[in-house]
């Protein structure tokens, strides 16, 4: 084939659009690990303040922050089922990539939370002690606020029932305002403070400057000047450890905590 020819020209050009098309490709492909796997660490790294084991101003590379979260213990909860289901790879799954997915996803039932789509697993925390008794867990909740959703981390005793803290790590409320939620004076309200009553069901309101704790255990301080957000922070509280949530399985797994 002579070089100056046009079919030449076309197979060239042809063959030099696939090569860039299968480079642009694999660098974008390659980029959204790498955008995928920080922001895992970014999670890893916030999750390890809420637990107690690395302080919010510590800057850790990325080997401490594994380090240190081995000991964490995720389990990935059934939903629909209210157990853990030990199939589900823990250390890749994205829970929040995962609630996008129609396959690994349903349209969430009806509800006030401002929550679209649920996702068939959801991720907890389970931090033990020395002893290796359970002492602290973890549970993702998101929901729609004033600016957008927030997204961020409930901190229960192992009774499952007492918070231990509260954080969120994304939102887009607005400073000064709602965006108070992510502040220590705010959330030094929550600890003490319950989330189910007698009778099972989700209790906890906030309201404007309640008693303390022992006097009101299912009140806690909303966010003054911020009713929505304050509305959008009990309602993601009461859609995630209520019956579409993470209630059934919390059901069954503090019988099994009581127990052992």
């Amino acid at each position: 084939m002579q070089r100056n020819s046009a079919l030449y020209t076309l197979i060239f050009t042809f063959g030099v659009c696939a090569l860039c098309s299968v480079l642009v490709s694999g660098t974008y492909v390659g980029l959204g690990e790498i955008q995928r796997s920080n922001a895992a660490i970014a999670r890893m790294g916030q999750i390890l303040v809420l637990a107690g084991l690395a302080e919010g101003t510590e800057e850790l590379d990325r080997n401490e922050i594994r380090e240190r979260f081995a000991a964490i213990r995720p389990l990935a909860v059934d939903l629909s089922a209210g157990a853990v289901d030990p199939e589900v790879d823990v250390e890749r799954f994205d829970q929040r990539e995962a609630t996008q997915d129609p396959e690994m996803s349903r349209l969430a039932p009806e509800n006030d939370a401002g929550v679209r789509r649920l996702p068939e697993h959801a991720l907890v925390y389970e931090i033990r002690d020395a002893a290796g008794s359970v002492r602290q867990v973890l549970v993702p909740i998101h929901g729609q606020g004033y600016g957008g959703q927030i997204f961020g981390f409930l901190a229960l005793a192992p009774d499952l029932n007492t918070v231990q803290d509260i954080m969120f790590y994304e939102h887009q409320e607005t400073p000064g305002l709602g965006g108070r939620i992510t502040r220590d004076a705010w959330r030094s309200n929550w600890p003490g403070r319950r989330i189910y009553d007698d009778s099972g069901e989700v209790a906890l309101r906030l309201v404007r400057k309640p008693p303390p704790a022992d006097e009101a255990p299912f009140q806690v301080d909303a966010v003054s000047r911020a009713s929505v957000t304050s509305e959008g922070v009990e309602n993601m509280i009461r859609f995630w450890l209520g019956p579409d949530g993470f209630g059934p399985f919390f059901a069954q797994w503090r019988n099994e905590l009581q127990s052992g």
